[in-house]
């Protein structure tokens, strides 16, 4: 989960530390899944380069750029669109989780900076199409972008198996709040969704177990 919250004013004060942005941007939409189940509404987010789920954004030097055209010039080369992204559209500030492969790369503690933005759902989708087409990361530090799925299936299907991923950072804790804030998804639907999510990450946890231990007979035969 997020660590200790900052604000805009204490994160920019904060002597030698990395800032990083990142952004959700998601609209509103009348779509259903086959037809029957309500999509409601459209998150983006990114397979990243380590594989680990993320929102896009980057570091940023507030020496050199503000955040917000730090912010915007990192979408442009992850989304090819250059999203112009304003202070009124900054959530919070925090130190990045120790354990955090960004935040440990550097002596220094990474801030990490959140930004939502809630666009039109043709933006949206000219931003997916951008990001597949013209951006300079696509297939390199992006990997592809993703939906957040919203709606609960039966099984487990939907929100709490996209739970149950690997997020970079503060990812998962700021979609979340997120999800909360904006009123995207009931606190109940979400309370749900996060115990089915747990009992995937267990059943998970117990395959990998059991194909490390194959691979590990295999590679004693070989």
């Amino acid at each position: 989960m997020a660590s200790e919250q900052l604000s805009r004013e204490e994160a920019l004060a904060c002597s030698g530390c990395r800032h990083a942005c990142h952004v959700m941007v998601y609209c509103d939409t009348k779509t259903q899944l086959f037809g029957r189940i309500p999509i409601k509404h459209i998150i983006l987010m990114q397979m990243r380069f380590d594989g680990l789920l993320g929102f896009p954004g980057g570091l940023v030097n507030p020496q050199e750029e503000t955040l917000e055209a730090g912010l915007s010039r990192e979408l442009l080369e992850e989304l090819g669109v250059a999203l112009p992204i304003s202070v009124e559209d900054h959530v919070d500030a925090c130190y990045a989780p120790s354990s955090s492969p960004s935040s440990s790369s550097s002596s220094s503690r990474l801030i990490t900076h959140f930004y939502v933005r809630k666009m039109d759902e043709e933006q949206i989708r000219e931003v997916e199409k951008a990001a597949a087409s013209t951006a300079t990361d696509h297939g390199q530090e992006v990997l592809g972008m993703v939906r957040v799925p919203l709606y609960a299936m039966k099984g487990g299907g939907g929100l709490a198996a996209f739970l149950s991923h690997s997020f970079i950072g503060n990812a998962r804790s700021q979609l979340l709040d997120s999800l909360l804030r904006l009123n995207l998804v009931a606190p109940e639907e979400l309370h749900k969704a996060l115990a089915h999510s747990l009992k995937i990450h267990t059943h998970t946890a117990d395959d990998l177990k059991a194909a490390l231990a194959l691979t590990e007979a295999n590679r004693k035969r070989f």
